[in-house]
């Protein structure tokens, strides 16, 4: 069984024949899903907050590839 936008799914560019495009519908969906983020640009650099989402209890510390350190006090 191949996924919903199969061949019309590798593009920003590309239609589907009913007139979609999936990779706007997917960008939505991942910022429907995700907390609220603040960034604030200075002179010496950035500051971001980042609203903390909390899936589930049973959820392994450390299992969230999506937040890398940068340096100690850093991450992103």
């Amino acid at each position: 069984m191949s996924s919903i936008g199969t061949g019309y799914d590798l593009s920003v560019t590309t239609f589907s024949p009913d007139g979609r495009v999936f990779q706007i519908e997917y960008a939505s969906k991942a910022v429907d899903n995700s907390g609220t983020v603040v960034g604030i640009k200075c002179k010496d650099g950035i500051v971001m907050g980042v609203e903390k989402l909390i899936a589930s209890k049973m959820m392994l510390p450390g299992s969230n590839r999506r937040i890398h350190s940068v340096h100690r006090h850093a991450g992103m």
